[in-house]
């Protein structure tokens, strides 16, 4: 789970002034503090083969300093590069040999490569003397080893020991979210969220965490609370507010979803992402012509923005500008070619200008991309049938049970029957679809609406709703 804050302009000036003079090979002299700036900012974007490039003109400036050596280990681990990690720590030991840093990104290195008694002997020798703060970093370094086990019960017992050590220990913090998904611990979790809430009611990585936790138990109301508290208390911290936008959206608040978006595109924009997620918003507000405005926006900003010109596709589609329609979802696809719902929106755009050649190829598309979802199958479907091609529609299907399953092919099964003048067969599927999801029954009529005069189709389905 990456945590996103706000960066400061002057460290993102910073950083441009630096590339730019790199790219221009007019680099000189750099003080150390500046080595620092850059490599966090670096190591945080998870940037880690430009880091490492910075980390080594430190090294080439600074020979001896060894904060310069354990940076460059810790970022060769995060890039998987164990073997030369540990190549680095041997000799940074023998510039810093008491450094407990050094110690620690080992016993990571280790846990990697499963070399599980190594690792355990130095977080054992480093425990004498541990202070509250070394003993938290003690406890993250033993929940690697947890985890390279699979043991994830373990890794949320050491990370929830930690966090009750430190509970400003941001990694700590971050990891312990991860261990309970890991675990599935969810109530445990907000259990452990609301302590040290009691304790640091201004924590607001707490407070997200506490969100994310109510929002795996459920609690949905209650997680866009906490996610609201923890960018209420930290306003640069953009996690907080795309999460609890997030789950607006899935509570279809889009009112509140697009108050979040908007200020958060204020805050730390302006971000073509965060201008398709308000345009998105708007569309589910049916507020079109405000959509529209938004994703043009947004793909000026960013001309490569597949999904901005696919919503641009579904306002024109709702305003029927099909043409336009067509276009963008074309402009789409070309930017990205495995995104299902872009196939079936512009094959619902040429069936509505009377293409059916090129709606029957993206509807074959939209099934081919997304196989494990009903819905394009269900579609497609419902296309042939509408089209009158009921032997291919049963083709289509035979087809998409070998993908998938579910409860709306039963009931395009059972209007198949009925066209088809199979009524028992037809009952019978309609009887078990009924069973299975009566909420899905509105698709029969949406396919065929002549089985709303049929009495008895009618009268099973009055039954069921009872």
């Amino acid at each position: 789970m990456e945590n996103k804050t706000k960066r400061d302009t002057a460290l993102i000036n910073l950083v441009s002034e630096f590339e730019l003079s790199f790219d221009k090979g007019e680099l000189g002299y750099m003080e150390e503090k500046v080595y620092h700036q850059l490599l966090d900012y670096y190591e945080d974007e998870y940037l880690f083969e430009k880091a490492l490039m910075v980390v080594d003109m430190a090294i080439d400036q600074f020979k001896y300093r060894s904060e310069f050596y354990i940076i460059k280990a810790r970022l060769l681990l995060n890039s998987g590069k164990t073997q030369d990690c540990l190549n680095v720590l041997s000799f940074v030991q023998t510039i810093a040999p008491y450094e407990r840093e050094i110690a620690i990104i080992k016993v990571r290195a280790l846990a990697i490569l499963k070399r599980f008694a190594e690792a355990q002997a130095i977080i054992e020798d480093l425990n004498c003397g541990a202070t509250r703060t070394e003993s938290a970093d003690l406890l993250i370094a033993e929940s690697f080893m947890y985890e390279h086990m699979k043991d994830y019960n373990m890794m949320y017992e050491l990370l929830a020991k930690a966090v009750m050590l430190d509970s400003n220990n941001e990694e700590a913090m971050e990891r312990i979210w991860i261990s309970a998904e890991l675990s599935r611990r969810y109530d445990d979790s907000v259990d452990l969220h609301k302590n040290i809430i009691e304790r640091d009611p201004y924590n607001y990585q707490a407070w997200y965490n506490l969100g994310h936790g109510y929002n795996c138990t459920t609690e949905y109301e209650k997680a866009i609370e906490a996610l609201e508290y923890s960018f209420i208390i930290n306003p640069d911290f953009e996690s907080g507010y795309l999460d609890c936008a997030d789950t607006c959206v899935q509570l279809r608040d889009f009112n509140k979803a697009l108050e979040i978006y908007t200020e958060a595109n204020s805050r730390f924009g302006p971000n073509s992402e965060l201008m398709v997620s308000i345009a998105s918003c708007y569309i589910s507000l049916n507020r079109i012509g405000i959509a529209k405005q938004w994703l043009l926006k947004a793909i000026k900003l960013d001309g490569f923005s597949d999904e901005a010109y696919f919503l641009l596709g579904e306002c024109y589609a709702r305003d029927q500008v099909w043409y336009n329609a067509i276009n963008a979802y074309h402009k789409a696809i070309s930017l990205e070619n495995r995104r299902e719902e872009y196939y079936l929106g512009l094959a619902k755009a040429y069936l509505a200008v009377e293409n059916y050649n090129k709606a029957t190829l993206n509807f074959q598309m939209a099934t081919q991309t997304g196989p494990e979802d009903t819905l394009y199958w269900r579609e497609y479907v419902a296309f042939l049938i509408k089209m009158g091609f009921l032997n291919e529609a049963v083709q289509v299907l035979d087809e998409a049970e070998e993908h998938t399953y579910g409860s709306d092919l039963l009931y395009c099964r059972a209007i198949l029957a009925y066209l088809q003048k199979e009524r028992a067969v037809c009952l019978e599927l309609l009887d078990e679809a009924l069973v299975e999801n009566y909420d899905l029954h509105g698709i029969l009529f949406e396919i065929a609406p002549e089985l709303k005069l049929d009495k008895e189709i009618t009268s099973m389905i009055k039954y069921y709703a009872d």
